[in-house]
């Protein structure tokens, strides 16, 4: 029997799509914004750390999330 777990999340799939494009938009605004994106910086460098923090952080914004109350 199969339920909703069991419904692959990928490529093609609608939520896959708008994950896709919040994602998207969030680094373009970044940019207008003169901010910049984890892949301006060679991975896993202190500046790759910074700006991926940042952009988690405009992420979660962009997804309604209280910044001031995560993890509580």
């Amino acid at each position: 029997m199969r339920n909703v777990d069991d419904i692959p999340f990928g490529p093609g799939h609608p939520r896959y799509e708008q994950a896709q494009a919040l994602e998207n938009t969030v680094r373009v605004i970044r940019k207008a914004q003169g901010k910049h994106n984890p892949e301006d910086f060679p991975y896993g460098s202190p500046e790759w750390h910074k700006a991926d923090e940042a952009y988690m952080r405009d992420l979660l914004r962009a997804m309604g999330e209280d910044l001031d109350n995560l993890g509580s």
